[in-house]
């Protein structure tokens, strides 16, 4: 009987061993490439704009329970920035968010820049590694993120619409994650517009 125990035991050892081994090792992290600044982004997106200000986060629970809800993510401080451009006369141009957004190969920078209504003026990769970057680069090529463009805030961001001319496996896998990275971005500003409307 303990015969049998031992040797059902070991064949189920060598199985998990196998499967283990048969897994996809984990990718690894490479530099990251810096490939827009924030603040020419910020000035790119929010043209109109003629004083910049960073907005403080301070997500309350069920501020980042309804991030968690839409996005299945839950946002910090560290990982989000929130600028507002205003004009001469003090009146809100738009916002424009940025946040990282992990990947196999490393975390990847995302920005969003909203109208005051929270439409999507414009959608960028600020930073990526430099391994992923040959993947992206191709979905950044001819304006690849425009699809984002116009989105309205409920709207789900479409990763079939980036560059869908760009056919490799691992870029249209960055769509997603780039996809993913404006998703958050408008959860993060439906938050930000519902607190600045209680806030009138």
């Amino acid at each position: 009987m303990r015969t049998h125990s031992l040797q059902f035991l070991v064949v189920v050892v060598v199985a998990a061993t196998a499967a283990l081994g048969a897994a996809p090792a984990a990718a690894h992290v490479t530099p990251n490439v810096q490939l827009l600044k924030r603040g020419e982004f910020v000035r790119q997106s929010l043209a109109a704009a003629s004083q910049f200000f960073e907005q403080s986060l301070a997500f309350s629970p069920a501020d980042a329970a309804a991030i968690k809800s839409r996005t299945k993510w839950t946002p910090s401080a560290e990982d989000v920035k929130v600028y507002l451009g205003r004009d001469a006369e003090k009146r809100l141009v738009g916002s424009a968010i940025f946040l990282w957004v992990p990947s196999e190969h490393g975390p990847v920078g995302i920005a969003v820049a909203f109208d005051p209504a929270g439409k999507v003026l414009q959608a960028a990769v600020t930073d990526v590694g430099s391994e992923p970057l040959a993947w992206v680069r191709p979905l950044l090529a001819g304006d690849g993120l425009a699809a984002f463009a116009g989105l309205p805030l409920e709207a789900t961001p479409d990763p079939a619409k980036v560059a869908p001319a760009v056919t490799g496996n691992m870029s249209r896998y960055y769509a997603e994650v780039i996809a993913e990275g404006v998703a958050r971005g408008q959860a993060v500003e439906q938050v930000s517009l519902a607190a600045a409307a209680k806030g009138k």
